[in-house]
């Protein structure tokens, strides 16, 4: 469509409905023709309007760039009043709903984002057009909002969108049977055989796919059931892409079992039938395990049993079932939902080899048509087993008898065997290897330029294909659709087309067989039901995967490409399993989603600027005595107690802001049946005691605080989990046990407030400190008991290992402090050659601990080192520091000094470069290239530690004479070393510590001094 003609078609979309529509009469979707510079046009349904192409890509591949696209259609305004529509916009777009002009923008440059005026809207089905030109150059891109009565600013939903078919033009079903041929070729592989011309720029953009590797299969598969598979495909598995290559004649069946020996011996013998025992009750409890997780990880969901539909009805069965013309995503196939069904496996499989196969299947299968599910050694076992259940009483294992009448040795079935798969063109899907080398494909097929001047119905597509051509079972649809496509479809500018790519692939790979998007897919209500009532109990209230509808706004790119590429999870308690298609596959999807949705990729972590306030109101919100979020959602790696949600202290890295925001105003419409409350009503905060209620502000505060990531100082109410817990109280509490990281004579020490301590006796030093609840000592002493117990919140400060006092007589060198953290004399443990044995001397020497009045500890320990008599006393009560941005202890020591000897505390260990900050809140300038790099003691030392967190230092009553060293470590970092004056006599001061879960300069101002 020329430009010249856009106003003809804005004055058409003005015109109102001719009778009220019925929001039951829409289908979805709304009908959107693409003109591109060619002036040839392209229909098909989105979702919504959107479109976001960079220079020189077009929607299809079929496509030279674009030109115009508009989308017709209805809009259901389910409330009558003030609307408005805004958009990011790189081109020219025009808005009309109810022959109102809704929006209208120009942006030729960068896109950027326009808003619309304000209209009145009536309630009910309004008609609907979108009009959009693309820009001369550059990006072209339309992602279109709206808000109006009771929702706020989101893209235009799906879920109000439709169309009449009676408004569909002919070229949309044309369109679409292209679409479904270009789909059923690329899925049967047409082009491994009919190679295209060097400069076919069509076929390049075909999607490839390999056929799983057959050299191993004789491992893998039994011989009588691979003999069986060769013969008819189709009748093992209806909707397979592997042809009937072998015909039902002498020849066919001679040419059949020789490539069936060949096969089998590459893995040098047929595979064995298994020894197992179906009968042992060990064996059907595993069977057991694996019907159960055969359903909660998601197998059943592509490959779904018998179901019985539930009794009566519900809203979504009274509509006029769809069509496979109806569906936005179903290529015009059956639907967006594929099912496999799985055949006998038993006759196909041992258990043992089928666990093999499915705990890597991309390995054999490099298509991903069946991913990796991330399944353990066990449970991959237990799955295999109750599949292998089912055998096909007609199908022997064994390896069956040569053709009846023919005579060959060994040696003449293989050699026909290795080259019938050449002349067949098994190879030009199938990898093989024979010794090590790859077999080539050398079969000559008629190219794809002599199968598209045949015409339909011939060879591959004939209903009588001639002796020797692949017979495929193809329903009369597809083999009309595939023959179109040859015929029409692979004539365009083969332009690269990455939103297109996407759509395919979420029909491909089967998306939504698990996730719904706009509307399409999902799991059926029956199959959730089943998967809900064999799941844990803690699980089993809502049991479906993320909804995909709008995740192109919703997720950061990095966290998507995690998730699709290497197994990240963002509810890893759940057996729901998100499948691993490979890299090759799916690896664009991560950037592209974003495209098909109108907006872009972004790894960008979106963030507020940080303040104290903001943390300390974002900590109360989530807080029990705020929104209570911690009631429902894990955070900081600490799981909810009940049905649990994702971890919140992740959400920055996984969600973009503006999808946040709009989640806490409106979850229910973007995610119908979700458990997450709404926190925001009518822009309003249901939580009026913070910010007055100014749901800006909340948000922001929130997202501020959750930003600071695992580290983050834990909200109020955090509940305790089960087990044998230790509760603090209002005193605290010192339990003796074995703990992590601090040895076996490890003294704990939950103090109020939710900050505790682990003391190593052995080494006499303070280990480390966390915040949250105290100790769990289930561990030991459940079942035999003995093992360490476990700490209930994340460690805000690690001490540095070994021992952290020294004495040396060189006033100006530091001791060798790695060195003595791994020696017994320090209280390492003793060496395991000789066994146990160690008799040199004992520096460290704990002593014991006293209580003060309110119950806390003080320990005291000494260290000799240097001559008989020359001994360091040391006194260290810790004592809990709070702030709203991190926790904190205060180390009081008081200290008797030998004299003559320099005392040494080491105090921190920085990963990078450490920085100083003086009193006045100004950075210190540091010489590094000095030799000993010195800072005075009333600074602060902030010590970068994993990740962006660090660790402040600083002193209380710095002694006349201290200073800090930094010193550096073998193998990178920094020791932050205090130098105490070296006289006799007692010496009081305090190292304060601070855990910042972020080294970010406004969290270093908020500390307390």
């Amino acid at each position: 469509m020329t430009r010249r003609v856009l106003a003809a078609v804005a004055l058409l979309a003005l015109a109102p409905a001719a009778r009220a529509v019925e929001p039951s009469e829409l289908k979805p979707g709304l009908v959107a023709t693409y003109t591109d510079a060619a002036d040839k046009k392209l229909v098909r349904l989105d979702p919504a309007p959107a479109v976001s192409l960079a220079a020189g890509e077009a929607v299809h591949p079929r496509q030279k760039g674009l030109d115009t696209v508009t989308w017709t259609g209805f809009v259901n305004v389910t409330r009558a009043g003030k609307y408005s529509f805004s958009a990011t916009v790189g081109g020219k777009a025009t808005v009309t709903v109810g022959g109102q002009m809704a929006f209208a923008a120009f942006e030729d440059g960068a896109a950027k984002t326009v808003d619309g005026a304000p209209l009145d809207l009536p309630g009910g089905v309004q008609p609907i057009s979108v009009v959009f030109v693309a820009p001369q150059a550059g990006v072209a891109r339309l992602d279109l909002f709206w808000e109006g009565p009771g929702f706020v600013r989101e893209p235009v939903a799906h879920q109000f969108l439709g169309h009449l078919p009676k408004d569909r033009p002919a070229a949309l079903a044309a369109d679409l049977a292209l679409e479904h041929g270009r789909f059923r070729f690329e899925e049967l592989a047409c082009v491994r055989c009919h190679k295209p011309a060097a400069g076919d720029v069509m076929a390049k953009g075909l999607a490839d796919r390999a056929a799983p590797d057959l050299t191993a299969v004789g491992k893998r598969a039994h011989a009588g059931w691979l003999d069986s598979w060769l013969a008819d495909p189709a009748k093992h598995r209806p909707n397979t892409a592997m042809p009937k290559m072998f015909p039902d004649t002498p020849e066919g069946a001679v040419e059949r079992h020789a490539v069936l020996r060949y096969l089998v011996s590459l893995s040098g013998k047929a595979l064995a039938p298994t020894k197992a025992n179906p009968l042992d009750g060990g064996y059907k409890a595993s069977m057991e395990k694996g019907r159960v997780l055969f359903h909660v990880t998601g197998c059943a969901t592509c490959h779904p049993p018998a179901l019985q539909k539930k009794e009566g009805r519900n809203d979504e069965e009274e509509k006029e079932p769809l069509q496979p013309a109806d569906y936005v995503y179903g290529l015009g196939t059956t639907g967006p939902s594929g099912k496999y069904a799985l055949g006998a496996l038993g006759s196909k499989f041992t258990p043992e080899t089928l666990a093999a196969y499915l705990q890597n299947p991309v390995a054999v299968n490099p298509s991903g048509r069946m991913p990796h599910m991330a399944l353990s050694g066990e449970e991959a076992q237990n799955i295999a087993r109750y599949l292998c259940r089912v055998v096909d009483d007609a199908v022997t294992t064994e390896m069956p008898a040569p053709p009846a009448g023919v005579m060959k040795t060994d040696d003449e079935w293989l050699e026909l065997g290795k080259e019938v798969i050449v002349t067949r063109g098994c190879v030009n899907c199938h990898s093989v290897q024979s010794g090590g080398k790859v077999v080539e494909p050398a079969a000559a097929f008629p190219s794809l330029e002599k199968v598209k001047a045949a015409g339909l119905g011939k060879g591959c597509l004939s209903t009588a294909a001639a002796p020797g051509t692949p017979v495929y079972k193809l329903e009369p649809t597809e083999a009309r659709d595939l023959g179109a496509f040859v015929k029409d479809g692979l004539v365009g500018a083969g332009s690269p087309a990455p939103s297109h790519a996407t759509r395919v692939s979420l029909r491909r790979f089967n998306c939504l067989n698990c996730h719904s998007r706009d509307g399409e897919g999902g799991i059926p209500v029956e199959l959730s039901e089943l998967i809900r009532s064999m799941e844990k109990a803690e699980n089993a209230d809502d049991v479906r995967p993320p909804v995909l509808t709008g995740v192109g706004h919703k997720a950061r790119t990095s966290w998507l490409r995690g998730v699709l590429l290497q197994g990240q999870r963002v509810r890893p308690w759940m057996q729901l399993r998100m499948p691993q298609y490979g890299d090759a596959n799916v690896g664009k999807l991560p950037d592209t989603l974003a495209l098909t949705e109108g907006t872009v990729p972004s790894d960008a972590v979106d963030s507020v600027p940080l303040s104290a306030e903001k943390i300390t109101a974002g900590r109360a919100i989530v807080g029990k005595a705020g929104m209570g979020c911690i009631s429902c959602h894990d955070i900081a790696g600490i799981p909810n107690t009940g049905t649990r949600g994702p971890d919140l202290a992740t959400i920055n890295q996984r969600v973009r802001f503006d999808w946040y925001e709009r989640w806490l105003h409106q979850p229910l419409r973007m995610s119908p049946g979700t458990k997450m409350p709404q926190a925001f009503v009518d822009g309003k905060s249901l939580l009026a005691t913070v910010h007055g209620g100014n749901a800006k502000l909340q948000a922001e505060s929130v997202w501020a605080y959750l930003s600071l990531g695992q580290g983050l100082p834990l909200p109020d109410g955090m509940e305790p989990p089960k087990g044998l817990i230790v509760v603090v109280k209002d005193r605290p509490e010192i339990v003796r046990t074995f703990l992590p990281d601090a040895g076996t004579k490890s003294i704990t020490v939950g103090y109020p407030g939710g900050v505790s301590v682990a003391f190593g006796a052995d080494q006499a030093r303070l280990a480390y400190a966390w915040a949250g609840n105290f100790l769990d000592a289930s561990p030991v002493w459940n079942n035999r008991g003995g093992n360490p117990a476990k700490i209930l919140g994340p460690r805000f400060w690690l001490a540095p290992p070994g021992h952290p006092w020294g004495l040396t007589a060189n006033p100006a060198v530091p001791p060798d402090f790695a060195a003595r953290a791994n020696h017994p004399a320090f209280g390492a443990p003793y060496p395991l050659e000789p066994a146990r044995i160690y008799d040199g001397p004992v520096a460290v020497r704990y002593e014991g601990f006293s209580l003060d009045k309110g119950g806390r500890p003080t320990f005291r320990y000494a260290l000799a080192e240097g001559p008989k008599g020359v001994e360091l006393k040391v006194a260290e009560t810790p004592v809990p520091r709070t702030s709203g941005v991190g926790a904190g202890l205060e180390r009081r020591f008081v200290i008797e000094r030998p004299g003559g000897y320099q005392p040494w505390f080491l105090a921190g260990v920085a990963t990078r470069e450490p920085r100083a900050i003086g009193a006045d809140g100004a950075a210190l300038s540091l010489d590094w290239k000095a030799v000993e790099v010195k800072v005075p003691a009333v600074a602060r030392l902030v010590l970068p530690a994993d990740g962006d967190r660090a660790v402040v230092l600083g002193i209380t009553d710095a002694p006349a004479g201290a200073e800090w060293r930094l010193v550096p470590r073998t193998g990178g970092g920094w020791n932050a070393i205090l130098r105490l004056p070296a006289d006799a006599g007692p010496l009081a001061f305090a190292v304060t510590v601070w855990g910042l879960p972020r080294d970010d300069e406004a969290l270093l101002r908020a500390l307390p001094r």
